[in-house]
């Protein structure tokens, strides 16, 4: 595959799984008591992260796969199971915490990895295609798999540079539908959500049943 070609392969992939408008309503939600510069900054570093865990997976996934003896459908499943946890929250989240509650949970917890980049951002749909991808990539050291990984790297920047606008405008574009269209948009995104972790979850046990009846 050309460089062109598994740029365009990542990016259109990953666009679907990722979602980056749809889930700007659950980045919000979860965002929704910081500032606007301390939003802003959480977007970027959602962003940074996301694109350095798929990058690092596109690197050295199809390696760990094989060290830990794991399979794609191991993934599917632990990372529904985490997606399926945090809509859950989402769905039955409580009323804001006061101030010192809010800072006190800041100083324990740190959103932006966990769950906003693993896994609502870089879940285990978008880490599946990225080893899914990595899987196509030429062997060795070659010029042309060099190319290959390039674009795949470029198209996950390219993926997140889109999160981060999402992100970073996501109380501009929810506040134009005002404060209960915003709930209801979220409550929409976390109930999405959970149905998309219930997907990623039964897909993966599809997958081992198929190849525990092939093993027979």
């Amino acid at each position: 595959m050309s460089f062109f070609g598994i740029l365009s392969l990542i990016f259109l992939s990953l666009l679907p799984i990722v979602n980056p408008v749809g889930m700007s309503s659950v980045f919000l939600a979860m965002s929704n008591d910081l500032s606007p510069y301390e939003r802003h900054k959480l977007a970027l570093r959602v962003a940074i992260y996301s694109a350095g865990l798929l990058i690092a997976i596109l690197l050295v996934g199809p390696l760990a796969l094989s060290f830990f003896g794991l399979t794609l459908p191991f993934i599917r499943i632990a990372g529904g199971l985490l997606v399926s946890f945090t809509a859950w929250q989402m769905l039955n989240a409580k009323p804001k915490l006061s101030h010192e509650e809010k800072k006190e949970h800041e100083e324990k917890e740190d959103v932006a990895f966990f769950p906003l980049t693993l896994p609502i951002t870089a879940g285990a749909g978008a880490i599946a295609i990225t080893i899914a991808v990595a899987l196509d990539i030429d062997g060795g050291f070659t010029f042309h798999a060099v190319l290959q990984y390039l674009g795949a790297i470029i198209g996950i920047i390219l993926m997140m540079a889109v999160v981060y606008v999402c992100y970073r405008f996501s109380d501009t574009i929810l506040n134009k539908i005002g404060q209960t269209g915003t709930a209801v948009v979220t409550r929409l995104s976390a109930f999405v959500l959970l149905a998309i972790g219930l997907d990623v979850i039964w897909t993966g046990l599809l997958k081992l049943i198929i190849i525990a009846k092939d093993a027979h």
